[in-house]
């Protein structure tokens, strides 16, 4: 649903975004954002009538009747420029998942080749630690023969199963990093319509990787931190002995935190995008983004929370064959589910579906981004100057 919009031609320089919200001039930004490198114009013109302008109708002279589609006679229906994968105005919801799923087809080769290329590097390390963690663990979910399992290695089994957990995440961290400041970059130039080539994106997208790192690690610590101050009352009661007060503010202090949790990471969830494409610093990103969301929170977490269900219904249908195969292979050859064979069917389906939603995702937070920069800061008019520079 959208209001009608003013058609600004790309020569207008009344709202050319130099504010602080336009990050255009930035340094380290990602080009082509920055609108500077627009061709010239002549500026504004005389509004005077051209020789070949017609003048008014003489007495008796028939009027013509304004062409189809233009009830009022001002030259045409007003549209709204769309050089790339979504019209360059606020964007409603159907446009912001389309736009997801139309850079991921306009440019395939380049979105799903490096989409796979990390998660099968993500997959290859994961691995081995998953078959050790799995093999140990299996004895204490399925014993055999009735024999008791030896439950003093239990704390070795968990110990490793923190291990994999903190391998999984730092793995699983790295490679998001990199693979949302390469998507960010194909979608902001699948946005103005521009050529995308992996290796220029992987050149623009590189200088901001650490940074960028530091982004996600923030947000996470952040979000952690809102989730932890809600149960410190509950740790506190149950140093003291009190131990029912300790379950009923656990139970307390995990919904509100969840709330609270929940919602700073909505705040929060386009600093990835601002400081991508904007060039700024870390911190800067964080407060960029809470600034952008302020005001649409309800729409940024229902669209997100939307994106999240699409992903996990896709993964879903993806993995679970694999995983039976895997299960059935497992069988067939009476081996573990984590011996080599079963375990590489079920990577395969891992890779697949990360390959299939994690370019969706970035792209549903790049378009949120785009999209309340076009409602607060005009930057639907920077957008299209950049690309009529590029036509």
């Amino acid at each position: 649903m959208s209001e009608p919009q003013d058609q600004r031609g790309p020569d207008d320089r009344s709202g050319s975004g130099s504010g602080p919200g336009s990050g255009s001039g930035s340094a380290g930004g990602v080009p082509p954002w920055d609108p500077a490198d627009r061709p010239a114009t002549g500026g504004w013109q005389s509004p005077g009538p051209s020789p070949t302008t017609p003048g008014p109708p003489t007495a008796g002279t028939p009027r013509t009747p304004p062409p189809a589609g233009d009830p009022w006679g001002f030259g045409g229906p007003v549209t709204t420029p769309r050089p790339g994968i979504v019209p360059l105005r606020p964007l409603a919801l159907g446009e912001v998942l389309d736009g997801a799923f139309q850079y991921i087809r306009a440019h395939p080769r380049v979105v799903l080749g490096v989409s796979a290329v990390v998660a099968v590097i993500t997959t290859l390390i994961q691995a081995p630690f998953q078959a050790t963690y799995g093999q140990s663990l299996e004895p204490f979910l399925v014993p055999s023969g009735g024999a008791q399992p030896d439950l003093g290695a239990l704390a070795g089994i968990l110990g490793g199963a923190s291990a994999l957990l903190g391998v999984s995440a730092v793995v699983g961290l790295l490679a998001n990093t990199v693979l949302t400041g390469l998507l960010v970059v194909v979608l902001s130039r699948s946005v103005l319509g521009a050529p995308v080539d992996a290796r220029e994106c992987w050149n623009a997208a590189r200088p901001r990787l650490p940074g960028l790192l530091g982004v996600v690690v923030l947000v996470a610590l952040v979000t952690l931190l809102a989730l932890a101050v809600c149960l410190a009352p509950a740790g506190i009661a149950a140093l003291v002995g009190a131990t029912g007060l300790a379950v009923g503010l656990a139970a307390l202090g995990l919904l509100v935190g969840g709330v609270a949790a929940v919602v700073v990471s909505v705040l929060l969830s386009l600093a990835a995008p601002a400081y991508v494409l904007e060039g700024i610093g870390v911190t800067a990103a964080l407060s960029r983004s809470r600034a952008l969301v302020t005001g649409r929170f309800w729409p940024v977490l229902g669209i997100l929370l939307l994106a999240t269900i699409i992903v996990s219904i896709v993964a879903g249908l993806v993995g679970v064959p694999f995983g039976l195969v895997a299960t059935g292979v497992a069988s067939a050859t009476g081996t573990s589910p984590y011996s080599l064979l079963p375990l590489l069917v079920s990577s395969i389906g891992t890779v697949i579906g990360a390959a299939l939603t994690s370019p969706f995702q970035a792209g549903v937070t790049g378009l949120l981004y785009i999209d309340q920069r076009m409602r607060r800061e005009g930057f639907d008019i920077e957008l299209q100057r950049a690309a009529h520079g590029l036509a």
